[in-house]
Parts: C-alpha cells; sequence; structure tokens
C-alpha cells in the first residue's frame, strides 16, 4: 500500500495532511514509501532520537544509579552503620522488586490517559526524591520501606518508555531504539562504580560515605527529571519539533499500524486481550528468567569482585568494568538481532554465552577465572531482558494492548530479580555456588522458552498465510481490537 495522498486528500504537494484519509482495510498492508517519503521519515526519525530518545536514555542511566545506590552504600559502611545482619540487605532489595511489581500496571494505565511528558518527569522527580530521603534511614526496617517505595514510584518508568517508544516510532524501528534504551543503563553502570568509590573517601561533615552516595545520586537523577516537561512532547500528532510533511507521514503510518498515540480510549477488549495472550505469558517467563540474571552484576557486583579479596574501593572501581560489559552488550543489542535474523535468535546465542559464564564461575577454582566468569555473564546476560522487551513490542497492535502487555511483563518479568536477592548471601563468598547455580538454572529456562515461542510464531504465522480470514462483517471498533489477531498480522522473530 503506497502512503501517497489519497484523491480528495488534504495532504497533497502544497497542503500537509493535518488528518489522514484511512481505512481499515489498510491495517497491516505492506507501506511502500516514495523516495520523498523516505527522506521524509529519516528526518523524522533523526529529529526523535536527539530530542526524545537521548532524554529518554539519561533518563534510564540515573535510573540505573538509583538502584545501584545501595549495593555500593552497602560496601561503604551502610551496613555496620545501621547494624544490618543476615537477610536485611537482601530483604530491602527485594522490596524495591515488590514496590515495582504492585504498582506497575497502575502506573501503565495512569501513562495511557495521563499527558506522558509530565507523568514521566513526575516518576524521574519521585524517585530521585524518595533516594535522597534514603539518606535518613536509622535501621533495617526503615531502610525496606525506602527500597519499596523507590520501586513503587520508579515502577512506570520502563514500561512507559517503551510504550512511550512505540508511540513514536513505526513497528520495524522500534527494536533498534529499545536497544539503544536498555544499553543507557549500562552507561549509569559505568559511572556508578567510579562515582561510589569517589564519593567515599570525600568527608562532608555530619554526613557519612554511604548517605552522600543517595544524595548525590538523587540530586543527579532530581536535575535531569525537571527538565522533562520542557524536552518530552506527548504525540506524533501534536508535536511542535517536527513538520507538517513529517506529521502526515508518521501518521498514516502508525494508523495504517493500528497504534497511533493520540488514540486515548481504553479498550476494555485489548486489556483482556493482553492478559488471556499466551504469547504475552512466555515473554512474561522469558523476561522473569532473564532479569534474574541480568541483575547479578547490578545488585551483587561489588560485592562478587571484594569477595575476591579486593578492598572495598577497588571493588567500586572494578565494577564499572564489569558495567562496561554490560553497556556493550547491550549496545549491540539491535545490531546481533539484525546479523543473526531475530530477537529470538539474539536470545538464544545470549543464553548460552551467559550458561557458559556461569558454568565456569561454578566450576573454577581461582579467583582470576571467577572474575572471568563475571565480566563474561555481565556481557551476554542483558541482552536477553533487552531483546524479549523490543521483540514483545514489535508484535504488539492496538491502542491499548500494547500498554498493558508491557505492564504485565514488566510487572510479573521485574519479580524474576527477587530470587537473585536472596540466593547471593555473604556466607557463600567467595564463590557463591547457590547463587550461579539459581541464575544458571533461570537462564536454561530462558533458552528453551524463547525456542518454544520462536516455534509457535512461526507457525501461526503459516497459519495465517494459508487461511483465507477476512474481517468482513466486523465493526470498525471490532476490527481495531483485532490488534495483532488481525488476520493480516504477521508475527516477527
Amino acid at each position: 500500500m503506497s502512503l501517497s495522498p489519497q484523491p480528495g486528500s488534504d495532504c497533497g504537494e502544497t497542503t500537509p495532511l493535518r488528518a489522514p484519509v484511512f481505512r481499515l482495510a489498510d491495517i497491516n498492508q505492506p507501506l511502500e514509501l516514495t523516495h520523498k517519503e523516505q527522506q521524509t521519515l529519516a528526518s523524522y526519525l533523526s529529529k526523535c532520537d536527539r530530542q526524545l530518545l537521548f532524554y529518554l536514555c539519561v533518563g534510564y542511566a540515573t535510573d540505573s544509579l538509583n538502584k545501584m545506590a545501595l549495593s555500593n552504600a552497602k560496601i561503604a559502611g551502610l551496613t555496620a552503620d545501621l547494624d544490618l545482619h543476615g537477610y536485611d540487605i537482601n530483604t530491602a532489595l527485594g522490596a524495591y522488586y515488590l514496590g515495582s511489581f504492585l504498582f506497575q500496571l497502575p502506573s501503565n494505565l495512569i501513562l495511557k490517559r495521563a499527558r506522558p511528558r509530565y507523568w514521566l518527569s513526575i516518576v524521574m522527580l519521585s524517585w530521585s526524591l524518595v533516594t535522597m530521603c534514603t539518606a535518613l534511614v536509622q535501621n533495617a526496617a526503615q531502610l525496606a520501606w525506602c527500597r519499596f517505595l523507590f520501586g513503587a514510584v520508579q515502577a512506570g518508568y520502563v514500561t512507559g518508555c517503551l510504550y512511550y517508544i512505540s508511540y513514536w516510532y513505526p513497528r520495524d524501528r522500534v527494536r533498534r531504539r529499545v536497544g539503544f534504551f536498555f544499553a543507557s543503563a549500562g552507561i549509569g553502570g559505568i559511572l556508578v562504580g567510579p562515582l561510589c568509590s569517589l564519593l567515599s573517601v570525600v568527608e562532608v561533615e555530619g554526613i557519612r560515605p554511604w548517605q552522600l552516595i543517595f544524595v548525590v545520586i538523587g540530586l543527579v537523577s532530581l536535575c535531569w527529571g525537571v527538565l522533562g516537561p520542557s524536552v518530552l512532547q506527548d504525540f506524533p500528532d501534536t508535536a511542535t519539533f517536527i513538520t507538517e510533511d513529517e506529521r502526515c507521514l508518521i501518521t498514516r503510518i502508525m494508523v495504517c499500524q493500528n497504534t497511533l498515540a493520540s488514540d486515548r480510549r481504553i479498550s476494555r477488549k485489548q486489556v483482556f486481550l493482553a492478559l488471556a495472550d499466551w504469547k504475552v505469558m512466555l515473554w512474561t517467563i522469558i523476561d522473569f528468567c532473564a532479569n534474574a540474571a541480568t541483575q547479578v552484576n547490578g545488585l551483587f557486583g561489588p560485592t562478587i569482585i571484594a569477595g575476591q579479596g579486593y578492598s572495598p574501593h577497588v571493588a567500586q572501581a572494578l565494577s564499572a568494568l564489569t558495567n562496561f560489559m554490560a553497556f556493550s552488550g547491550m549496545a549491540s543489542v539491535a545490531y546481533v538481532a539484525k546479523v543473526v535474523g531475530g530477537s529470538s535468535v539474539a536470545i538464544a546465542i545470549s543464553n548460552l554465552l551467559t550458561i557458559s559464564g556461569f558454568v565456569l564461575a561454578l566450576g573454577a577454582e581461582a579467583g582470576g577465572y571467577r572474575m572471568a566468569a563475571l565480566f563474561l555473564f555481565s556481557f551476554a546476560s542483558p541482552q536477553p531482558a533487552a531483546h524479549g522487551p523490543a521483540w514483545m513490542m514489535a508484535n504488539m497492535q492496538g491502542s491499548t494492548k500494547p500498554a498493558m502487555a508491557a505492564a504485565v511483563v514488566s510487572a510479573f518479568g521485574g519479580l524474576g530479580p527477587l530470587a537473585t536477592a536472596f540466593v547471593y548471601r555473604d556466607q557463600d563468598s567467595p564463590r557463591f555456588v547457590l547463587g550461579h547455580s539459581v541464575c544458571l538454572g533461570m537462564t536454561v529456562a530462558c533458552l528453551l522458552t524463547t525456542l518454544v515461542l520462536r516455534v509457535a510464531l512461526k507457525q501461526e504465522n503459516q497459519r495465517r498465510d494459508q487461511s483465507h480470514d477476512r474481517v468482513c462483517g466486523l465493526s470498525d471498533e471490532d476490527i481495531l481490537d483485532l490488534a495483532d489477531n488481525h488476520p493480516d498480522f504477521r508475527y516477527k522473530l
């Protein structure tokens, strides 16, 4: 289907399109762009990358700083000053994921109704204030409650950004941007070690080093969050930084993909469709298992390194190297998927590398080999956590289903690190056999689920190719509510 102006439309050579001509029969039909339209699309994408994606990525990097603040504060005197014992730290880590789980769905539904530029900024400002307030805690219970609150207010950012990205980018351009987005967390990881190492030796009267870590990191994200309302914009059809021709083109593309952002309707049918979709359940399992292994470096990297005999300051500094490996893995997500032929193959390859890393960690006797294993699974394990959501969002359609699917996957998948939080125990240092064994099993489960889902999606595409299902007799609203169940939709592998 060509995107050239239809006869009688308002979008021509002299008059930009403001209300695109659209037929429901056009949904999921192949789009044929003229050379001029391709140039217009390239200009539009470049503007979105510079203004919107960059802001979201820096925001996610500061989110990573805030999440890793606790693991660095732990070896900067937090444990001794608060007299923490046993599972106190693990409970605080787990409280974050519980808060995130409980508030994931409400946050995404609010995003659907609220203006994204303000909601995402409010989320960022809220978690910054909670992080700064964590410097005031005096015991284990207060620490756990602060981390729970941090998880609750931060819950909507990642899924909100994924949904926001799907507002602005055509379906076949989402995976690369999601890859960049997740890679930005690695930048935060690279910076947090050296930053916390520096803050640990800075002397400020009346403030302990671990308190300074929470205050400074919270302040960084607070300053960035303040810029949100002036940088972000709500929807392409109301954006002020794009031209009318660009608005005309992207609106037609998004309408034909049934992903028009400014459709504020919350479809109950699509809500139930997302909750009952077996594919969403499999993506949730993939995300759950992937997150369990991914968070090992972020939550326990400095602890694992310190367990090999390094001092706390050196361990914090060395964690920048493992986080650089994680960033490298994340940054390669889009390119790896393109080279190997899809997200599912990329997930399988990274799973195999992660399995190799955990096997080496379990079998190694020397600290040097255990460090090599940490570098290997720090590089490979984050990739499925990025490929999975990108794969899912590329296969979602509708005004409501993408938001619900992202919320379900992120909420339940985000519980994966709860297992990680309680199996890496101080008494297991330096080998951490229990923790590595659990994450090895999770990675194997992620691999198997990915293969099952790939086969199922391929078979469904083949079935639709051979069937003669049509949407005749359905109302316009019913056709839109079919989402990815539309007979002309084909799943990306």
